[in-house]
């Protein structure tokens, strides 16, 4: 009879550790076999692969764009420089001049200007030029209407006699005694009857780079 219950005692406590224990799949340790119980397995998900970088198709450059440079314009031409005077050799013509060269005796023409010393200025030469052509027309030996006014520049009388003293030691220094006699005797002379090269030397030296040209202001020139 003890020992019926015991067997009945003892199939129960294994019944209760039956129920109570977890399930093992087959071929799984026990517990308290090992001293551990078993991890579950627990799978690593596989990699989503990156979708492929498309790689921009390089943009091609447009060739440079090539600007001819503007066209300059036109310019103006240089002015002619100044004939550099040969300053001996036009002295020498210059006192022929001054004697009554058959050059400085014509006395009809718009022409180069026969004194060229120091107060001669060729950028005023056209001006001499266009002067000479409303005065006279180019007549050294002209005479205005009332005789107050005389020769290619029609000076008037108290000029022309001014003009030979501011003359005279400009001659004597550049031509020389001889010369400088002659300038005394133009003072007693009608303006009209100087030598072409007198009165173009009498026209510069009134001039003066044109300090003067209030002389002959309303010509226009």
């Amino acid at each position: 009879m003890c020992v019926r219950k015991a067997h009945v005692v003892a199939l129960a406590v294994v019944l209760s550790v039956a129920v109570t224990s977890p399930a093992f799949a087959a071929g799984d340790p026990a517990p308290g076999l090992h001293g551990e119980v078993s991890k579950p397995l627990v799978s690593t998900p596989a990699p989503v692969p990156s979708p492929p970088i498309k790689t921009p198709a390089p943009v091609p450059t447009p060739p440079p764009v090539v600007t001819a440079p503007p066209s300059a314009a036109p310019s103006s031409p240089a002015p002619s420089p100044a004939p550099v005077v040969d300053e001996p050799a036009q002295r020498a013509l210059e006192v022929s001049y001054a004697k009554g060269d058959s050059v400085a005796t014509d006395m009809r023409g718009i022409k180069e200007s026969l004194y060229k010393g120091k107060w001669f200025n060729a950028k005023d030469e056209d001006t001499r030029r266009c002067i000479v052509r409303k005065e006279t027309g180019g007549n050294y030996e002209s005479v205005s209407s009332g005789g107050d006014y005389r020769g290619a520049y029609q000076m008037s009388r108290a000029l022309a006699i001014g003009a030979t003293w501011m003359m005279q030691s400009e001659v004597r220094k550049e031509l020389g005694e001889e010369p400088a006699a002659l300038v005394p005797a133009l003072r007693n002379a009608p303006t009209q009857t100087w030598n072409r090269y007198w009165q173009d030397r009498a026209f510069w030296t009134i001039w003066r780079n044109g300090a003067g040209a209030s002389h002959w202001r309303s010509i226009g020139c």
